[in-house]
């Protein structure tokens, strides 16, 4: 037979009232009566009923996490130091995937909100005006880990994609490289990856690139082919069929830059001697790749752990106001390996 509330306030020589105090972390209490409490809880086994309590202080000590795709690597990384850190503290985790699917969304945003999770982790490629706007009514704390809404009224935690596409830009011209390309991913599905190449254009702009409209190619996505490595193959194909052509390429993510290698020996081209290619995010295969790529690092497990932080301290401190002005950068940086070669020696 299940232990009760009333079982522990017998034997513990208290009112149910108290063991409740004690069980919900509520002061009032004297701490001898606590641990003679917490002693007779620990000697009869008793789990308190953890749905009558959170409907009591309001709060589940649960997270819904909604992600499109948990098996792109920076998604994977991003939900384990998010799930970490939640652990940490003493919270549990819904994951939600959504395959980007808009309908997916808004189902999973009920659920959670049935579920009456204390907080919601956005972790997508995109988040369109139609879920944000949800997003926002949902009437709990909301964090964004890697994006931005386009109003830029969440809180975000990520790198600075534009500064980030900018260092990788500056990187290339400062190993000579003047005629430069690049390869996007599909507008449909990152914003992210937009931002990098507006940090492309400015440093393009500023040191005077070459950056023909033939180079500068945005992979072609739909729902049944949403592979990043064969984009990339596919952009890096048509570059080649420029008359003229660059010597490197910005990929705005590792596994574009995969299928652009490829595409690029499989034309008779080697990398980095005929074409370099510098990459993005540092996946943990560009260090295992052949050549190994150049890329921007990404510390995406950081990302998700400052993400639940930062959503913990929003549902800690009650605000459920929108408020971007706690929004935090991750530091970027270059990590030089193979797929770039320095054209001044």
């Amino acid at each position: 037979m299940a232990v009760t509330i009333q079982d522990v306030a017998k034997a513990a020589s208290v009112s149910v009232a108290t063991v409740s105090r004690v069980v919900n972390n509520i002061p009032l209490v004297s701490e001898d009566t606590r641990q003679r409490v917490l002693a007779a809880i620990e000697d009869l086994g008793y789990e308190p009923n953890e749905v009558a309590r959170s409907l009591k202080v309001r709060k589940t000590n649960t997270i819904g996490i909604i992600l499109d795709d948990i098996t792109r690597p920076q998604y994977t990384t991003v939900s384990r130091g998010a799930t970490d850190a939640c652990w940490m503290y003493g919270y549990n985790v819904i994951l939600a995937n959504t395959d980007s699917d808009e309908e997916k969304e808004e189902s999973y945003l009920k659920v959670l909100l049935q579920k009456q999770c204390d907080g919601i982790l956005v972790i997508n490629r995109k988040v369109n005006d139609n879920f944000a706007e949800k997003l926002a009514l949902s009437g709990i704390p909301v964090v964004l880990g890697t994006i931005s809404d386009k109003e830029k009224k969440f809180t975000r935690v990520s790198i600075d994609n534009v500064k980030a596409g900018y260092d990788a830009t500056k990187y290339l011209y400062e190993n000579g490289h003047t005629d430069v390309g690049y390869i996007m991913a599909s507008r449909d599905y990152y914003t992210v990856c937009e931002e990098r190449i507006i940090g492309f254009n400015k440093a393009a702009e500023e040191f005077g690139l070459n950056a023909k409209e033939e180079w500068c190619v945005e992979c072609v996505t739909t729902k049944f082919a949403d592979n990043d490595a064969v984009e990339g193959y596919d952009a890096m194909e048509q570059i080649l069929s420029s008359k003229q052509l660059p010597t490197a390429i910005f990929a705005a993510n590792d596994e574009i830059a995969i299928g652009a290698i490829k595409c690029i020996e499989a034309k008779g081209l080697k990398v980095p001697a005929d074409i370099s290619v510098i990459g993005f995010n540092d996946y943990w295969i560009s260090e295992w790749f052949k050549p190994q790529i150049t890329t921007v690092s990404y510390p995406m497990y950081d990302v998700g752990a400052v993400c639940a932080r930062q959503l913990i301290k929003k549902i800690s401190s009650g605000i459920k106001e929108l408020n971007a002005d706690d929004s935090m950068i991750i530091p970027h940086d270059i990590v030089i390996r193979q797929s770039v070669k320095n054209l001044n020696e």
